[in-house]
């Protein structure tokens, strides 16, 4: 995979990762459907140094805290689609070949990436073609903060953002030599996807792991409208935070290479309280920060080519290290897993969820009636095979049991066959900014069966590694958020 890693390097590579223990090979799943031949497969060269230099300042990485890592795609599916994520980030190495994404990247991007080995140069060589698309970008001027180049209100052009941090640069306010980091970059306008013409998108990417195979299509959840392309520089990364729901997230990385942490389950409170949203592990790091790295349940080192799924509903940080840019994006999901179904209910529940960042509650109900319409659709489809039926039945019964009023409302109008779904009702403040954003999907009425989004608010917060359909709220008063606190808790919780 010329200029975006290939396999012949692991050997190699600085820090070993865990092979997956505990895996019979009769466990895993494999049908004829598994993959789609139509996924789009040329092979761009992103003119990316392939290693890390001699040297390169790492995070330390005990032997307990490395990723699982898995050498086949029937394993990585097997983990992808059907099992929980909690404490876990299952690593694909050369993946992104093995699934079919090298040329995920539209030929605009790929130019702009080729010709720079910054992310001032990446955003120079856009041209015009930043008219088309949006993000956010952020600076790390103080070592250890991270800071959003503000807009405004408003959805503004990529063009517009780098007219910001030009001027600001100019200004004396931005370091020159601050490292940068783009965040949800996207297509300012949604239009049809290059794949499925049917399905109209914001992403900029032009196949997912969405069209690798069609059983992502079955699951209860799988956000890709709205998914976003992350960029960034040695220094650069998203800050600690957790996502806006108790999702899971796949990511991609095409070029480039990035420290990811993820903080155990019973530290979804404490470690963000101790170290503050948006906390930034750069290097060299402080006795404080070891610290609290010691405390990470996985440190993973992710290289070119790799693709990762882990929990957003766990604290969780990345960093990029290394020459050159890292190119990566991030899909959010639910497998057809009765635990992960348990968790996505307990989104917004204080024991749960970290406070700030929980999702608008407006946009969290809509969430779990595409998570039924998902649901019920599947199991409609007569080619359902039967064991991912039984997976999709015990996931309806976990929704009826433990979740929230309006989880079981939903279904007590499933049962009466009285269909209502509040997104498709018109919106009392349609010029609000997330209001179209976030439901851009298709409908559960279109033919390409595709899930539609959860909320994509641009509040204030930290750029989100693997939050596809949103961010963090820095201004919980500002939004309409409540506890959810008639949730039926699982064992496990």
């Amino acid at each position: 995979l010329k200029g975006c890693g290939s396999s012949s390097g692991h050997g190699s590579r600085p820090v070993e990762r865990a092979r997956r223990r505990g895996r019979p090979s009769d466990v895993i799943f494999v049908c004829k459907e598994m993959v789609r031949e139509s996924t789009v497969v040329s092979c761009p060269d992103l003119n990316q140094p392939a290693e890390l230099p001699k040297g390169e300042a790492l995070w330390p990485i005990e032997e307990d805290q490395r990723p699982e890592v898995v050498d086949t795609v029937e394993e990585f599916l097997e983990a992808l689609l059907f099992e929980q994520h909690l404490d876990r980030v299952v690593v694909l190495p050369n993946g992104i070949e093995l699934m079919r994404q090298v040329g995920g990247l539209p030929e605009v991007l790929c130019r702009a990436t080729r010709s720079s080995r910054s992310v001032r140069g990446f955003l120079a060589a856009l041209g015009d073609e930043a008219q088309n698309l949006r993000a956010r970008l952020w600076h790390y001027g103080v070592k250890e903060a991270e800071t959003e180049l503000k807009r405004g209100k408003g959805k503004k052009a990529m063009s517009e953002t780098m007219a910001i941090l030009w001027d600001q640069e100019q200004a004396g306010k931005v370091p020159r030599d601050a490292p940068l980091y783009i965040s949800e970059l996207r297509k300012l306008k949604e239009g049809p996807h290059p794949i499925e013409p049917s399905e109209n998108v914001k992403t900029a990417t032009n196949c997912d792991i969405y069209d690798f195979t069609p059983l992502a299509r079955k699951m209860p959840l799988w956000e890709r409208s709205e998914g976003g392309l992350f960029l960034g520089e040695r220094g650069g990364g998203s800050g600690l935070h957790v996502d806006q729901c108790l999702w899971s997230n796949v990511g991609r990385n095409w070029c480039g290479h990035k420290l990811f942490a993820l903080w155990p389950w019973e530290e979804r409170h404490t470690i963000l309280d101790e170290a503050g949203k948006g906390a930034v592990f750069r290097m060299p790091l402080t006795e404080r920060q070891e610290g609290f790295l010691r405390r990470a349940k996985i440190i993973a080192l992710l290289r070119p080519g790799d693709v990762w799924v882990f929990s957003g509903g766990q604290p969780h940080t990345a960093i990029c290290v290394g020459d050159g840019i890292n190119v990566s994006a991030y899909e959010s999901f639910v497998p057809a897993n009765t635990e992960a179904l348990n968790l996505l209910v307990r989104s917004n529940c204080r024991d749960a969820h970290w406070k700030d960042c929980w999702m608008d509650d407006e946009d969290l109900d809509e969430l779990y009636e595409d998570v039924v319409d998902s649901l019920q659709r599947s199991l409609a489809d007569q080619t359902t095979e039967p064991r991912l039926r039984t997976r999709l039945q015990e996931c309806v019964q976990a929704m009826r049991e433990n979740g929230d009023s309006y989880c079981r409302e939903l279904w007590a109008q499933e049962d009466r066959g009285q269909r209502r779904r509040r997104r498709e009702e018109p919106s009392p403040s349609p010029d609000r900014e997330g209001a179209a954003e976030g439901r851009s999907g298709t409908s559960p009425s279109s033919s390409s069966g595709q899930t539609a989004s959860s909320s994509a608010s641009t509040d204030e917060g930290v750029p989100l590694e693997g939050c596809a359909g949103g961010n963090c709220v820095g201004d919980l008063a500002s939004k309409a958020k409540k506890a959810r606190t008639d949730v039926v808790e699982p064992s496990w919780c």
